[in-house]
C-alpha cells in the first residue's frame, strides 16, 4: 500500500478497485431487507420491547430529582404520576423508601425488558447472518468458471468469512447499541423537555454539534474500511497461494521470498488498520470533548438558574432537583453520545462488508440459463462442434500464458463429430485449445459463434444440471474432499450402494492399494487427498466417475501427471470406464490416444486433421510430427516445427 509519497490516493478505493461493489447506496439496509423478511416478527418484538421502555427506561433521574426537592427541600408537595395518593406515605422516611423501592423495581424490571430484547433481536441477528452466509455460499459455488479463473480463492474466502462476521457483529452488537442510544436520547429528550422546555434546550444545545461531527467521521471511516475488507481479501488470497504450494516453496527454498511476500501484504492490511485507528482515537476523544463541554454548560447555566433565576430571554425557574436530574441526564447522554462513534465505525465496516457480500451475490453470470431451457433426457451421446470460434473475455481470461493475451480467438471455426459410443482423442501443441473445447462442452463457457450439441441439441438450450449430469468430467489435476475413500467415491451420487462403489473401485484398478491402507476404504485421505500418491488420487476421481456412470465422459490430461507404471495401470482403468460410452480424450503422450477410434488434431485453435493413429502418421503431418518427438525421433523433426517450438517457448517464458 501507498504511504502516499508517491501521490496516489490512499484515503479509499476507487469503485474499480473493489470487483465486489454492489449497486445499492444503502448496502446495510440492502442486505436487512433480503434477508430479515422471514425473521420479521423477532426482529419487531426486539424493536417493540426497546421502544416501549423508552420512556420508563430513563424514569429513575426524575424520581430522584423530583424526591430531592420534594422530600429534602420542600420546594413541592410529594406526589408521584401513576401512584394513588392513598399509597403515598405521610413521613419523609417513608417517602424515601417509596422512591428507593419504585428505583429498584425500575431497574429489575429493566434487566427482563433487556433479557427480552436480547434473546429475540439475537436470534433476529444469527439467523440472518447464517441465511447470508448460506446464500452467499451457494452463489459463490454456482459462478462460472470464468469467475474462478479472475478471482483468487482467498479473496472469495475472505468474504464468506471475514465480512459475513463483521455483518455478525453489526447485528447482534452495532444495532443493539444503536437502538440504545436512539432509547436513551429520546427517553431523556422527553423527560427534559416535560420537566423544564427552557432549561432543556440548553442542556440539548451540544447535541449539533455532535452530530455534525459524526456525520463527518462516518464518512471518512466508510473510505478507511472498504480499504480494509479489500487488503484483508487479499491478504489471505496470499496466504492460501502459499500454504498451496509449500512443497515448491520447500524445493526451492524460498521461505524468505514468501514470507516477505506474505510480510507485505500483511504490511498493507496494517497500514489500512492505522488509518482507521488514527480516525477512530481523534473520534472517540472528540466525542468525549463535547460531551464534557455540554455537561460543563449544563451544570454552570443551570447552578446560576438556580441561584439567580432565569437568564436572558428564559422565564422558567428551575429548581435545585430539577437541575440534579438534568446533570444526571446529561451523564447519561455522554454513554450514547461517545458510543455514536462505535456505531458509526461498525456501519462503515458493515457497510463495506455488506457491498462485498452483495457484490459477489450479483456478479454476472458468463453463462445464463435459459428461462426456456430444457432437460436433457435419454442421452444417445452423440457430441457435434459445428464452426465452434472462442475466445476468453478479457475480466475472465485465465492466467496462463497459452491464452492469446490480445484477447483473440482460442478455438476457431472448429467442426467435428462423436458419435454415440465413440472414442474421440484430441491432441495438439500446447496451448492449441485443446481443454477449451472440453469445457465449451459442458458449459463452463459458452461459444462465441457457432455451436456445439448433444444429441442434435445445442447445449445452451440445455438445463446446466442436466447437460453435466449427463458428462463425467476428469481433469489432469485429481482432485479429492477431505473425507474417507468411501466418500469420495460416492460423491455426486450419495445413494450408490456398496456394491456399486466396490465394483467401481475394481474396474479403477484401486481395490488392490485401497486394501492396503490402515481404515481400508474408510482412510482418511487427507486435504485435496494428500495422503494419497498422485495415480491413486486419480484412480479414485476415476472410480468416482464409474459410479456417476455418464452417458458421456471428458478425459482432459487424465494422465499427465503420473509416471509410466502408473499410466499404465490408469489406462486400463479408462478402457473398463469408456466402455460403450462417448469419449472425448485430451492428451499431450498421443500413446494415451492411439487406440482411440478416432484422433482430432488441433494447431493454433483451429482442426489440422484428423483420423485414426496409423492412417495420421502415414500422411505424415502435424501428428506426425508430434509422435516423432514423442517417441524421441528427434533429429527427424522439420526445422520449422523446431522454429516454432522455439517461439512458443519463448512466449511462455515472456508471459511468466
Amino acid at each position: 500500500m501507498s504511504d502516499g509519497s508517491d501521490g496516489s490516493d490512499t484515503d479509499g478505493e476507487s469503485p474499480d478497485d473493489n470487483p465486489y461493489r454492489a449497486d445499492a447506496d444503502w448496502p446495510v439496509l440492502a442486505l436487512l431487507r433480503e434477508y430479515g423478511r422471514s425473521h420479521w416478527p423477532l426482529a419487531v418484538a426486539g424493536l417493540l420491547v426497546r421502544l416501549l421502555w423508552i420512556v420508563p427506561g430513563q424514569a429513575t433521574p426524575a424520581l430522584i430529582g423530583y424526591a430531592f426537592d420534594a422530600v429534602f427541600s420542600d420546594a413541592r408537595p410529594f406526589t408521584l404520576p401513576f401512584v394513588p395518593a392513598a399509597w403515598i406515605p405521610e413521613t419523609q422516611v417513608g417517602q424515601v423508601w417509596l422512591v428507593a423501592g419504585l428505583v429498584l423495581a425500575l431497574s429489575v424490571l429493566g434487566q427482563a425488558v433487556n433479557w427480552l430484547r436480547t434473546l429475540s433481536w439475537g436470534a433476529f441477528a444469527f439467523r440472518l447472518q447464517h441465511d447470508v452466509r448460506v446464500d452467499s455460499y451457494d452463489t459463490v459455488q454456482r459462478l462460472e468458471m470464468g469467475f474462478f479463473d479472475d478471482h483468487q480463492t482467498g479473496e472469495v474466502m475472505s468474504i464468506l468469512n471475514n465480512d459475513v462476521d463483521a455483518m455478525e457483529t453489526f447485528l447482534t452488537d452495532t444495532i443493539d447499541d444503536a437502538m440504545t442510544i436512539v432509547a436513551y436520547m429520546l427517553g431523556i429528550s422527553v423527560y427534559m423537555l416535560w420537566l423544564n422546555w427552557q432549561f432543556a434546550l440548553v442542556a440539548l444545545s451540544v447535541a449539533p454539534v455532535i452530530a455534525v461531527a459524526n456525520y463527518y467521521f462516518s464518512q471518512r471511516m466508510h473510505e478507511i474500511y472498504g480499504r480494509v475488507r479489500r487488503t484483508q481479501g487479499e491478504l489471505n488470497a496470499q496466504f492460501r497461494n502459499s500454504i498451496s504450494g509449500i512443497s515448491v516453496v520447500k524445493a526451492y527454498t524460498a521461505e524468505p521470498f514468501e514470507r516477505e511476500r506474505v510480510a507485505e501484504s500483511s504490511r498493507t492490511v496494517v497500514d489500512a488498520f492505522l488509518d482507521a485507528i488514527r480516525l477512530g482515537a481523534l473520534h472517540y476523544p472528540t466525542m468525549r470533548g463535547l460531551t464534557g463541554a455540554g455537561l460543563a454548560v449544563t451544570f454552570g447555566v443551570g447552578g446560576f438558574w438556580v441561584m439567580n433565576g432565569p437568564p436572558g430571554p428564559f422565564t422558567a425557574s428551575l429548581t435545585a432537583g430539577t437541575l440534579v436530574t438534568f446533570v444526571m441526564y446529561v451523564r447519561h447522554m455522554g454513554w450514547p453520545l461517545q458510543n455514536i462513534a462505535g456505531v458509526i465505525e461498525s456501519y462503515s465496516s458493515a457497510t463495506a462488508s455488506a457491498e462485498r457480500l452483495l457484490g459477489v451475490q450479483r456478479v454476472a453470470q458468463s453463462v445464463e440459463e435459459r428461462d426456456d431451457a430444457t432437460e436433457l433426457t435419454d442421452v444417445r451421446g452423440r457430441v457435434t462442434y459445428d464452426d465452434v470460434t472462442f475466445a476468453y473475455p478479457e475480466s475472465e481470461r485465465p492466467d496462463d500464458p497459452t491464452v492469446p493475451t490480445d484477447g483473440g480467438p482460442v478455438v476457431e471455426d472448429v467442426t467435428f463429430e462423436v458419435e454415440p459410443g465413440e472414442t474421440v482423442g484430441i491432441v495438439g501443441p500446447t496451448g492449441a485449445g485443446k481443454s477449451t473445447l472440453l469445457k465449451l462442452l459442458v458449459r463452463f463457457y459458452d461459444v462465441d459463434e457457432g455451436a456445439v450439441r448433444v444429441d442434435g441439441t445445442d447445449v445452451r438450450d440445455l438445463t446446466v444440471d442436466s447437460l453435466r449430469d449427463a458428462v463425467g468430467f476428469i481433469s489432469q489435476d485429481p482432485f479429492l474432499f477431505s473425507g474417507t475413500i468411501r466418500e469420495n467415491v460416492v460423491y455426486g451420487t450419495p445413494d450408490a450402494d456398496e456394491e456399486a462403489v466396490r465394483e467401481a473401485l475394481d474396474r479403477a484398478e484401486a481395490t488392490a492399494f485401497v486394501e492396503t491402507l490402515p481404515d481400508g476404504i474408510d482412510t482418511q485421505v487427507g486435504e485435496r487427498g494428500v495422503k494419497l500418491s498422485g495415480g491413486q488420487r486419480q484412480r479414485i476421481c476415476l472410480a468416482r466417475a464409474m459410479v456417476h456412470d455418464p452417458e458421456i465422459l471428458v478425459l482432459d490430461e487424465a494422465t499427465s501427471h503420473v509416471d509410466n507404471e502408473t499410466e499404465a495401470l490408469i489406462q486400463r482403468s479408462i478402457e473398463a470406464l469408456i466402455e460403450d460410452r462417448t469419449t472425448l480424450v485430451v492428451a499431450h503422450r498421443l500413446s494415451t490416444v492411439r487406440d482411440a477410434d478416432r484422433i482430432v488434431v488441433l494447431d493454433d485453435g483451429r482442426v489440422a486433421e484428423q483420423g485414426a493413429h496409423e492412417d495420421l502418421l502415414d500422411r505424415d503431418g502435424l501428428y506426425a510430427t508430434l509422435w516423432r518427438v514423442q517417441v524421441g525421433d528427434v533429429q527427424s523433426l522439420p526445422s520449422a516445427f523446431v522454429d516454432r517450438i522455439e517461439r512458443r517457448a519463448d512466449a511462455l517464458d515472456a508471459g511468466d
